[in-house]
């Protein structure tokens, strides 16, 4: 996977959950909580009754399965229960009402659980390794899974500029979806509680339309790696996964599949990958299992995958082009453009209102304009690799209101010597008065954002606990008082790290601060 620098497809189960939350839940622990709550005694005794009677009926049932099918039917004995003891009043949910229950159609119980699963808090000590959790989330090109908190969608976007496109229950598997930066929710989510798969009916109704999920596991698996990670290879979920694609694979498909597909199973102190390859005849393949407790290791590893673009860049790129050549196509409205991959936004609104046309074809032929994070980090790490005359015309290409360190380009001398139009070598001059003066970029930073003033203690804005932006509208703030050579190796790191992400885009703080360390560094007179 990393050889092939493929975006991997990932499954996420409850295990990551209960590495990094405090009191997460197993399934069994649910439903005691539960049980407890109405009031009732004896649960592992009901519970004991339950998986007898069920190992009578299924004799050929392994432990696992005995212990699987007995929690569906658990959950069905508590749903009926909880339902009674709320219509009855000996219960109550938060903002929740019998009337509601009625109009809405939400199960009482499905309710409470989606209420107990939406709020949680991390344990100590485990901040680097959800960092490079987050990281590793951003390299997927799907995250599946059968958890119904909104921990991993939440710890995607408060990192992402793009938000993680999600679809609960089966939904997303009757769509045409776009197949990258997406998260699917098979069991439901908090959100959406009617959607929540907990009693046997509602796993009945879920594995009638299980070929559909095999169908767009197998459309993926084709280009993508698979890993399952917080599961283990017993868990009946992923083994039902496994089994309902694998039987649908012809032979030639299985030898792909056994390349690809990975599970990562945890094992206490253990700092290495221990990996083997297992032969299941019960899921009918191969496939690869990693034993280890270094996820850290493991979350870093998948993150150095670099396409140049993130998954949700990819998804931003196919939404776009769908729009311009399907969506308009139809309406016989295309017309030409040539745009920067950061320009994708502002074509969004565009197709609204103008006809555009496609043209694609080698690169090689096309001159090319480095994203913003390329040109920013050339910039600002001196290294100035790119040709002058290719960062003047990115310059010139940018908003006429858009900040971004160009001082040491914004020469007379140098535009006039360059390639560009006379037209366009106007439009760079133009922005010396503005992106040279020091006072009017300075007084647009957010005051509210600043949460030191007059320092020249670097080391205490960055390593604060507070927000990126607040950071870099902070630094923007003291920028005089700090030292240069301190504010340069932090922005080039930043950088650096936003060109791991697969980040094309800079948020108006990062530019501002870019802008404002550019004037004092190379505009001192103007400083």
């Amino acid at each position: 996977m990393i050889e092939k620098n493929e975006f991997p497809v990932v499954f996420v189960g409850a295990g990551l959950s209960k590495r990094f939350l405090n009191d997460f839940p197993d399934w069994t622990t649910l439903l005691e909580d539960f049980w407890k709550e109405l009031g009732l005694s004896n649960f592992f005794g009901e519970f004991n009754k339950v998986r007898d009677s069920i190992g009578k009926e299924n004799p050929h049932y392994s432990d696992k399965e005995l212990n699987h099918y007995s929690n569906i039917r658990m959950g069905s004995i508590l749903e009926e229960n909880y339902n009674g003891a709320f219509n009855d009043g000996k219960v109550s949910i938060p903002n929740f009402s019998a009337r509601d229950a009625y109009y809405s159609r939400i199960s009482p119980f499905k309710k409470a659980i989606s209420e107990k699963f939406k709020m949680y808090t991390f344990k100590n000590g485990v901040e680097e390794e959800y960092s490079s959790f987050q990281k590793m989330l951003l390299k997927a090109q799907i995250i599946l899974s059968t958890n119904y908190d909104k921990f991993i969608e939440e710890s995607y976007d408060n990192i992402s500029e793009y938000q993680i496109t999600k679809y609960i229950g089966q939904k997303g598997f009757f769509q045409d979806t776009l197949g990258y930066a997406e998260l699917y929710k098979l069991h439901g989510c908090v959100d959406s509680p009617e959607n929540i798969i907990i009693t046997e009916n509602d796993y009945e109704n879920f594995e009638k339309n299980s070929v559909l999920i095999s169908a767009k596991i197998i459309s993926m698996m084709m280009n993508s790696s698979i890993i399952f990670v917080g599961y283990s290879l017993t868990d009946i979920n992923v083994r039902k996964i496994i089994k309902e694609f694998t039987r649908s694979l012809t032979d030639h498909e299985l030898s792909i599949l056994e390349d690809k597909l990975v599970l990562v199973e945890w094992k206490e102190n253990e700092q290495l990958f221990v990996e083997e390859v297992v032969n299941d005849q019960d899921l009918g393949c191969k496939l690869r299992v990693i034993k280890t407790d270094n996820f850290q290791k493991l979350f870093s590893t998948i993150s150095t995958i670099n396409q140049g673009v993130s998954p949700s860049e990819v998804r931003k790129y196919k939404h776009v082009i769908k729009e311009l050549i399907i969506d308009r196509g139809k309406k016989g409205a295309l017309h030409s453009v040539l745009l920067s991959p950061e320009d994708l936004d502002s074509l969004e609104q565009g197709l609204l209102t103008k006809n555009i046309t496609v043209a694609i074809g080698d690169a090689k032929y096309i001159f090319q304009i480095p994203d913003l994070i390329s040109y920013c980090l050339d910039y600002i790490s001196d290294t100035d690799e790119i040709n002058t005359d290719i960062r003047l015309r990115l310059l010139v290409g940018q908003n006429s209101r858009a900040r971004l360190p160009m001082n040491k380009l914004l020469k007379r001398e140098l535009i006039e010597a360059s390639t560009l139009h006379s037209s366009e070598k106007e439009k760079l001059i133009a922005k010396i008065s503005t992106f040279s003066n020091f006072e009017s970029n300075y007084n647009t930073i957010t005051q509210s954002s600043v949460f030191r003033r007059d320092t020249a203690d670097l080391d205490a804005i960055i390593s604060s606990k507070e927000k990126k932006q607040k950071i870099y509208e902070t630094i923007s703030f003291n920028i005089k008082h700090l030292n240069l050579d301190g504010v340069k190796s932090f922005l080039v790191g930043e950088l650096k790290e936003l060109k791991e992400k697969g980040e094309i885009r800079l948020n108006t703080e990062m530019r501002r601060v870019l802008l404002l360390y550019d004037i004092v560094k190379n505009k001192r007179g103007n400083a």
